[in-house]
């Protein structure tokens, strides 16, 4: 993992200029939590190269000092650059949670992500509820992280986007990915930062209705909330394209640098 094609990661400059954005796991594989992760991408990647990591008895695959180093040639590259770079983390696991392999990953990302200003780590899980009790900061975190839960159906808003508000990073982002209903945020929005929808890719991805995509843009325009519409889903991740209304919505938190 590193330099990545998920979109919401790379950063778009006034002048037209496009950052990279990377991704970057403190462990492969997971525990399915919710709707949301029926079918699993990652876990699905991890299958193809004959991994098998999802489950509570599974193992987590870590990995060693070169593969934790890179993230500081993202930091040297970000100074050279004059502007912060987004880091996705973890895109193949969720940080959050409780499982001793991650504990003990976990542990060496908090002093990684402090030594790395230039670098925003937008931290994204399925487990809000147990954010303030695993990160080591009391109070405010620091600048360069952000942090998010996946919102799937209007069940998981309603438990997971309370939690989310009680953290206090300067970003606080929704990816509701696969968006499986049509959900209203209207209640938290103007508490948000950010908000990222899409529909499921795959073989069997379920589809996702043109209204539900639409009321959340809607929605963020009212409260000037910025809006990311990742893509419609379907065999592949771009087979379904990313337009919507006839054009991009690739809109991000506005940054100093």
């Amino acid at each position: 993992m590193g330099k990545t094609s998920i979109e919401w990661t790379h950063r778009h400059l006034p002048d037209g200029t496009t950052l990279p954005g990377f991704t970057f796991n403190i462990v492969w594989g997971c525990q399915k939590v919710s709707e949301g992760c029926h079918r699993c991408y990652a876990d699905t990647f991890a299958r193809r190269v004959g991994l098998s990591l999802w489950g509570p008895s599974a193992s987590r695959r870590t990995f060693g000092e070169s593969y934790w180093k890179r993230p500081h040639g993202w930091q040297a590259l970000a100074l050279r650059l004059g502007h912060r770079l987004n880091v996705f983390c973890s895109s193949m696991a969720d940080v959050f949670e409780d499982h001793p392999t991650v504990a003990a990953e976990r542990a060496k990302l908090w002093p990684l992500i402090e030594r790395t200003p230039m670098l925003n780590w937008l931290l994204l899980t399925k487990r809000p509820q147990n954010i303030l009790s695993m990160v080591p900061w009391h109070g405010a975190f620091p600048d360069n992280v952000w942090a998010g839960t996946s919102v799937e159906s209007q069940q998981r808003a309603i438990e997971r986007i309370p939690l989310l508000l009680e953290v206090p990073s300067v970003v606080r982002f929704l990816s509701c990915e696969p968006l499986l209903e049509q959900v209203d945020l209207s209640p938290w929005l103007s508490h948000l930062q950010w908000v990222i929808v899409g529909g499921e890719s795959g073989l069997h991805a379920r589809s996702m209705q043109p209204a539900w995509p639409e009321l959340l843009r809607d929605q963020c325009q009212t409260v000037a909330v910025p809006y990311f519409f990742k893509q419609w889903g379907g065999h592949t991740p771009k087979s379904g394209g990313r337009r919507l209304s006839d054009r991009v919505w690739d809109e991000m938190p506005v940054e100093v640098l």
